[in-house]
């Protein structure tokens, strides 16, 4: 849930600089387009997230997905030097699937779902 509110919040900060002006010269993208993919994408992962915490099985699949494609983010971040920022994200990556993916957590996911 964390995860997806940080994203939904960074949503609401993009909109807010791009209604108050800002504009970066160099930036080939909208501050409303790159607002609404976060709400589109950590807004789906923070309602996995409640999901989950009220005992539903539906939020592991969007949320595994999430958590890979954030490895994929840190290794581009490894690659460009910011280290500073791929570390951290990396291990919330792996952290998230290392939750999402031990025992006791397959084992409620197996038992919470019916075919």
């Amino acid at each position: 849930m964390l995860e997806g509110l940080a994203g939904v919040l960074f949503g609401i900060f993009l909109v807010i600089r791009e209604a108050q002006g800002f504009h970066d010269p160099g930036a080939k993208i909208s501050g409303y387009g790159t607002a609404l993919w976060f709400f589109f994408v950590c807004g789906a992962v923070l309602a996995a997230g409640v999901f989950l915490y009220r005992g539903s099985f539906w939020g592991r699949g969007p949320i595994v997905f999430f958590q890979l494609c954030l490895l994929g983010v840190a290794y581009y971040m490894f690659r460009s030097g910011a280290l500073h920022l791929g570390v951290p994200t990396a291990l919330f990556a792996i952290v998230g699937l290392g939750l999402l993916f031990n025992p006791r957590s397959v084992d409620w996911a197996a038992t919470r779902h019916k075919i």
